[in-house]
C-alpha cells in the first residue's frame, strides 16, 4: 500500500465551541481540563489525572504526537474548546480504519465532566461529523460503544447516527475481548454528498 500524506486539521466553529487542534499554549487549560476533573462519575468516566503527567513537556509530545498521527493520515484529534472563555472541555477524534475504497473511520467523542449537562458533548459530535465528510473526505463513521453506556449511545442517536448492530469480541480489553454496538453515519445524514474515494 503506497504511503499516505494526511489531511490538513482546519478549526471549526460552532454556536458555542471551537475544535481545532491543540497548540503549545494550550497547556494551561489542558491541565486545568485533566488534573481538575471531578472524580469519576461513572463507569465509563475517567478519574482526575495526577498533576505530575499533565506536563509541559508531556503535553509538547502530546501535540507532536497528534501532529505525526494526522499527517500519516491515521488518526485526528480535536480539543474542544468554548468560545468565549477559551476553556477546553472535551476532545473528539477520527481513527481512520481504511481508506482506498471504503473511506471509513471511528469516531470517538468525549466532554469532560465538569461541563457535562450543557449540550456541549451533541454541540461537538456534529461538527466532528462535518469534519469527517467535509474536511477528512470520509465516507462512513461508526462510533463503536460500550453496550450498556446508555448516554453515549443516546448522544450518537440524537446526531442522526444509526444503529448497526452488535459486534461481538470488537475490543480486548482487561485481559478479555469485549462487545461493543455500533452507530454509523454518511455524508447523506447531514445533507452532504456522497463523493467518489479519493486517494490521498
Amino acid at each position: 500500500m503506497a504511503n499516505r500524506k494526511g489531511l490538513k486539521r482546519r478549526s471549526v466553529n460552532t454556536r458555542r465551541l471551537v475544535l481545532r487542534p491543540y497548540r503549545l499554549d494550550d497547556h494551561k487549560t489542558w491541565f486545568d481540563a485533566y488534573v481538575k476533573r471531578l472524580p469519576k462519575q461513572s463507569k465509563y468516566d475517567r478519574d482526575p489525572v495526577p498533576a505530575n503527567m499533565c506536563s509541559r513537556r508531556e503535553f509538547s509530545k502530546l501535540v507532536r504526537r497528534h501532529e505525526v498521527l494526522a499527517a500519516q493520515d491515521r488518526t485526528y484529534i480535536y480539543g474542544i474548546f468554548e468560545r468565549k472563555t477559551g476553556v477546553l472541555v472535551g476532545a473528539i477524534d477520527i481513527h481512520i480504519l481504511v481508506r482506498e475504497d471504503r473511506q471509513t473511520a471511528n469516531f470517538g467523542y468525549q466532554i469532560h465532566n465538569r461541563y457535562w449537562q450543557k449540550g456541549f458533548g451533541k454541540e461537538a459530535a456534529k461538527a466532528g461529523l462535518k469534519i469527517a465528510f467535509s474536511q477528512l473526505k470520509l465516507n462512513r463513521l461508526e462510533a463503536a460503544i460500550y453496550i450498556e453506556n446508555k448516554p453515549s449511545i443516546r448522544l450518537a442517536k440524537s446526531i442522526g447516527m444509526r444503529r448497526a448492530g452488535v459486534e461481538k469480541a470488537y475490543l480486548f480489553e482487561n485481559g478479555a475481548w469485549v462487545d461493543q454496538i455500533v452507530y454509523i453515519a454518511i455524508p447523506q445524514d447531514i445533507g452532504l454528498k456522497a463523493a467518489p474515494p479519493k486517494v490521498l
